[in-house]
């Protein structure tokens, strides 16, 4: 049995892994739910959730893989375009 100070436990933000020598640990803890394939779908452009809901999970996974051909490219925002983006998805 290890010891609680043996055990990698990750990062608690999904934006460390985007770095080279973490990618293999994240596709290892990486889960595929019902919405992975959803988001490749040709109409889907943004991904908008709360903190937490795995937007940058999904953005890192599909920037450190290929699946299905897909080209991905990670940018961030700020939080006031966040906003507007939100603003937008009400209307």
């Amino acid at each position: 049995m290890k010891k609680i100070s043996e055990l990698n436990l990750g990062f608690n933000d999904a934006e460390n892994y985007h770095r080279r020598e973490n990618k293999d640990l994240f596709n290892t803890i990486f889960i595929k739910n019902i919405f992975f394939d959803k988001i490749l779908q040709p109409s889907t452009f943004f991904l908008i959730g709360e903190k937490g809901t795995g937007k940058t999970a999904y953005a890192v996974y599909l920037n450190n893989n290929v699946h299905f051909d897909t080209l991905s490219e990670l940018k961030y925002i700020r939080e006031t375009d966040y906003q507007k983006f939100v603003t937008l998805k009400k209307k």
